[in-house]
């Protein structure tokens, strides 16, 4: 091709290192895909050559959990793009301006208003509008300021300039907002909606995946059981990866083991799905997910009786201390509160309350971000569990006051709806009453909470409801209805898989 390929064959070139820069993130060697991409950099002659390499670039960042330099080198381009966003003013204050242009741009538009929009032409719209998109996956794990902030300029930008198939995303994005942080339900189903309809009307198949995970991970769990969110996210983590939108696809895998868990699907099939995303993820290099995965593997290895200790994991993982560690060092607070909310769980469930009690409130001076409801909810009983039976032993202030405000959350999530968390309300009112020496009360909520979670499929909840009842029972000395409950938890434990936890039963109520 001569001595000056780049100059004489410039459109091939361009086009052929782009391409390889991309195929080798997808298989994740990057030292390859920076090589390609060095070849760009230095030979485009202008942004809109170099727009598909910075794509590759800032997803690379993402892939090897470089969260910071990912955002910064997407928000630099944005800026050549036209699109600035600020970074160290009063976030919190530009957030409320912006979110309230945002409502009056689509307050006088009906559904079909947003379905009949004109396609977005501008090139560097459409390119600001893909970057964003991007960063929105990154921001949200790092910056939920920038996060709110690209969501809102991206429904800004559609309903501005014209529809283009990360609108869909941008939309649901809204509504997601609009639920989880604002308590606009109506509004966050509204558009969830929409999203879902535009993604018909535009039969962008590079969408769904984006779509699927944003509108059944933060708002359909609001209304419906989250069992029906799995069948959803497992169309998104398929289409995600058929599409190369990797970062979807294992964010869907993320939350599809995650509902699995809490909705007590058996443990054999939790570990088998857990190995089957976590080899994916690190065959792809996917180093931020699959670090996500191994509490869950773990906390699942451990119940079934694999690992003498829930600390140990298998040489192909990492220690978990070093997770927690690495979590909290690199800011990545919803890694570092799952880990805590695991161990809290774990050891609340084998009666080492006092380490329970540690992880709880360790975890407690963290501020939370907004996380998908079936999380929030989870993380509220266990840390009202916890800060109960704290109460019981100690007595201490601090201990009452978040035992009472995760039943008082928890007695809001359980309208919406109370199929997925009524269950976990009655258990928190049932250890209330307990404290509170209203023994009539307390047996009523102890076996509603059994009779809920059974009726709604959460089996490993009616396991632990079965349990407190025992407990209940055997401090008043009625040795009789104890050795029941009990016997009906061992069961269910192994129902579920956890040979460890239903050993742990006879062991200690013998």
């Amino acid at each position: 091709l001569g001595q000056k390929p780049w100059a004489d064959h410039y459109d091939l070139y361009l086009k052929l290192y782009s391409s390889c820069a991309e195929v080798e993130l997808c298989i994740g060697n990057f030292k390859e895909m920076d090589v390609m991409l060095d070849k760009v950099f230095s030979n485009a002659t202008c942004l809109d050559d170099k727009i598909d390499v910075y794509f590759t670039l800032v997803s690379a960042l993402h892939s090897q959990g470089k969260m910071n330099q990912s955002l910064e080198v997407g928000l630099a381009v944005l800026s050549q793009l036209g699109e600035s966003f600020p970074t160290y003013s009063d976030l919190k204050s530009i957030i409320v301006v912006e979110f309230v242009k945002t409502k009056q741009l689509i307050k006088e538009k009906t559904d079909d208003d947003f379905l009949t929009m004109n396609a977005l032409a501008d090139s560097h719209k459409i390119a600001a509008m893909r970057m964003m998109l991007l960063l929105a996956h990154h921001s949200f794990v790092t910056s939920r300021e920038i996060f709110f902030l690209i969501i809102l300029r991206m429904v800004q930008t559609t309903i501005n300039h014209g529809i283009c198939d990360e609108s869909a995303f941008a939309l649901a994005s809204l509504g997601s907002m609009m639920g989880n942080t604002f308590g606009d339900y109506d509004g966050a189903h509204r558009f969830g909606q929409i999203s879902l309809r535009l993604l018909e009307r535009t039969n962008s198949k590079n969408a769904i995946s984006g779509v699927h995970t944003v509108v059944f991970i933060f708002i359909h769990p609001w209304i419906a059981h989250y069992r029906t969110c799995l069948k959803p996210l497992k169309i998104a983590y398929n289409e995600g990866y058929r599409s190369g939108n990797t970062i979807t696809a294992v964010i869907a895998a993320t939350n599809i083991y995650t509902i699995s868990l809490l909705c007590g699907e058996e443990l054999g099939v939790m570990d088998t799905m857990l190995r089957k995303y976590f080899q994916r993820m690190v065959e792809q290099k996917q180093e931020l997910y699959w670090k996500y995965c191994i509490p869950f593997w773990q906390a699942v290895a451990y119940l079934m009786g694999e690992p003498n200790d829930p600390g140990q994991l298998s040489e192909e993982a990492m220690d978990e201390g070093q997770l927690l560690k690495e979590a909290l060092e690199n800011n990545r607070v919803r890694a570092a509160v799952l880990i805590y909310h695991i161990r809290s769980w774990l050891a609340y469930i084998f009666g080492n309350y006092e380490k329970a009690a540690k992880m709880t409130e360790e975890k407690q001076s963290i501020t939370l971000l907004p996380n998908p409801h079936y999380l929030t909810c989870n993380y509220l009983f266990i840390d009202g569990l916890v800060s109960f039976e704290m109460v019981r032993k100690t007595g201490e202030t601090k201990w009452k006051t978040i035992a009472q405000n995760s039943l008082e959350e928890i007695e809001k999530h359980a309208l919406n709806p109370p199929i997925n968390s009524e269950h976990k309300l009655f258990l928190l009112q049932a250890e209330s009453a307990y404290i509170a020496g209203d023994i009539e009360i307390a047996r009523r909520k102890y076996d509603d909470a059994i009779r809920s979670a059974d009726k709604n499929g959460f089996v490993q909840d009616q396991a632990l409801a079965n349990e407190r009842a025992g407990h209940f029972y055997s401090n008043r000395s009625n040795a009789s209805l104890a050795s029941r409950y009990y016997g009906q938890a061992h069961s269910i434990y192994l129902k579920w898989g956890a040979k460890r936890k239903a050993d742990h039963i006879i062991q200690s109520h013998r």
